[in-house]
């Protein structure tokens, strides 16, 4: 093949994979969500994993001594394969007990990434 073709060929197909790029939706959902404000003074006490392959939705509940000041709701492989949507279904942020409810963005029944829920309480 001519140089000049070969040169012409491979700016084309560079051209066409970066409008590809370029029109693939956006992740709707973040990699990681958080519920609380974190902070030093703060101690971990729940941490929990649930893995890809796992049905969603799926529910998460603790019930503590202390209150809970913070949840760190993460996706542990982010990218093409999304994030997370999770929200606080029963209890709330500076109570001792919360159920948080997580989703596969696209509507799957199956979770495709690992999620990682970690909450902090008081001292």
């Amino acid at each position: 093949m001519h140089p000049m073709k070969l040169l012409g060929t491979v700016c084309c197909l560079a051209l066409a994979l970066c409008r590809v790029e370029a029109n693939r939706p956006a992740i709707a959902n973040p990699s990681v969500i958080e519920f609380g404000t974190a902070d030093a003074a703060l101690v971990q006490c729940f941490d929990k994993t649930i893995y890809e392959f796992n049905r969603s939705p799926s529910a998460v509940s603790f019930i503590s001594p202390k209150n809970i000041n913070y949840v760190k709701v993460e996706t542990l492989k982010p990218g093409l394969n999304g994030g997370v949507a999770a929200e606080i279904t029963s209890g709330a942020i500076k109570k001792p007990n919360i159920v948080i409810s997580l989703t596969e963005p696209a509507k799957r029944l199956l979770f495709r990434s690992n999620i990682r829920i970690t909450m902090f309480c008081e001292k």
